[in-house]
């Protein structure tokens, strides 16, 4: 099985990896620079965390690194409220959208703390929310 996952690994691995190098030598940009690294850092952590699951001692052992790796692969998921919030600077405020069954409760938050203290208060939300995360995922 570990040869599996390594075989998987090594061909996505390539594959993504060539296509972030095509896009980065076809429009060269910051966007496309981050990435590439982003790629990079993806490839060492699944490779990471597959070397770690299959120690000796495995998933349950005293010395497991398996979730660390895991928690360093959901890391860059953190950056997506803080992108959010970016967005809402660069709209100069929060605009509210068709919300889903699931969603509603974040969208009514979100206009509730625009009401009540400018943009600046959904920002302060989801920028304590991406930073909350990525410190809770780093202390794990």
């Amino acid at each position: 099985m570990r040869t599996f996952f390594l075989l998987l690994w090594g061909a996505l691995s390539l594959f993504i990896s060539t296509a972030a190098l095509r896009e980065l030598w076809l429009a060269p940009s910051v966007a496309s620079g981050f990435a590439l690294l982003l790629v990079v850092y993806y490839i060492v952590c699944f490779f990471q965390l597959i070397r770690a699951a299959y120690l000796p001692w495995g998933l349950l052992g005293a010395y497991r690194r398996s979730g660390y790796w895991l928690c360093l692969i959901l890391l860059p998921l953190t950056l997506i409220p803080l992108y959010a919030a970016y967005q809402i600077w660069e709209q100069g405020g929060y605009v509210a959208v068709e919300a889903s069954l699931h969603t509603e409760w974040l969208h009514l938050l979100l206009g509730w703390l625009q009401d009540a203290l400018g943009y600046l208060g959904p920002l302060l939300v989801l920028g304590a929310l991406g930073v909350g995360m990525a410190l809770m995922l780093l202390r794990l």
